[in-house]
């Protein structure tokens, strides 16, 4: 089994896999027809596919339909409360929010997107808040996003275009617009978003990065950390607990054991 196209361009068993994946969890649940429709892949392929990946629980079937399967949710959350960042990180979201009382995110870039990696907070003063783990907003929408997108080389960020996905009137939504964030960012230390990805919502956000402060270098920049809650409870009170929870994380981080041998968790 190769994980990239062979050597006359035929997609592999892996990438097979990969379409079927993608269309069951864009759609939710399909037959195999539907898989047959999305993913191009002739009866016989999808049908072979589709059993064996049942067989795995990497999809469950209901009646004719597929959906994605119980190990690979178990293998979602295992993987989000074991990885080493995040247990480093756990500790200060934790602090921060006990700090401030409001709901703290962790936030990773994907494509583009930003895709919440854990959610802190809960009561009647997080109710308004309609996150969720793994849910993903475009990154332009969001303050996390936003500190994320600041800290990649340029060459990158022109590959975003002019135009940029709206998900409220004040989502910041062009290129123009998006850069005088990213100015504002580099001046002030922390991202901001008033009502861009929520209505009434606003966001305050930090990067931090494994194995070192610097922000700006997009291999290290791992993640944001954000304070998020109704516009009227965002006030300049919140920006000393937020960049003392970067700074108390990145003293966490400085030893990424992916790159330091030495480095324990």
């Amino acid at each position: 089994m190769q994980g990239r196209d062979d050597a006359r361009g035929n997609p592999s068993m892996l990438d097979k896999i990969d379409l079927i994946l993608d269309s069951v969890e864009e759609a939710g649940f399909l037959n195999l027809s539907q898989v047959m429709e999305h993913t191009g892949l002739a009866r016989s392929t999808a049908h072979r596919l589709l059993t064996d990946m049942e067989r795995r629980r990497w999809l469950t079937r209901v009646g004719t339909n597929y959906e994605l399967g119980v190990r690979l949710f178990r293998l979602g959350t295992r993987g989000i409360r074991k990885h080493w960042f995040y247990r480093r990180v756990l500790p200060n979201l934790n602090w921060l929010h006990g700090h401030t009382g409001h709901v703290i995110h962790l936030t990773y870039l994907d494509e583009g997107e930003a895709v919440f990696w854990e959610r802190i907070g809960g009561g009647p003063r997080a109710d308004a808040m309609p996150s969720r783990v793994g849910q993903r907003l475009p990154a332009n929408a969001t303050a996390a996003g936003k500190a994320l997108l600041a800290g990649l080389p340029e060459s990158l960020r022109d590959r975003m275009g002019e135009d940029l996905p709206a998900v409220t009137d004040r989502t910041v939504h062009t290129r123009e617009g998006l850069d005088e964030e990213f100015a504002a960012i580099a001046r002030r230390g922390f991202a901001t978003d008033v009502g861009g990805a929520w209505d009434g919502i606003g966001c305050l956000a930090v990067t931090v990065g494994a194995g070192a402060e610097d922000a700006k270098d997009a291999h290290r920049t791992t993640a944001a950390i954000s304070i998020c809650a109704p516009l009227a409870a965002i006030d300049t009170r919140l920006v000393a607990p937020l960049l003392a929870a970067r700074d108390r994380t990145v003293e966490a981080l400085r030893v990424n054991p992916m790159q330091d041998p030495g480095g324990t968790d």
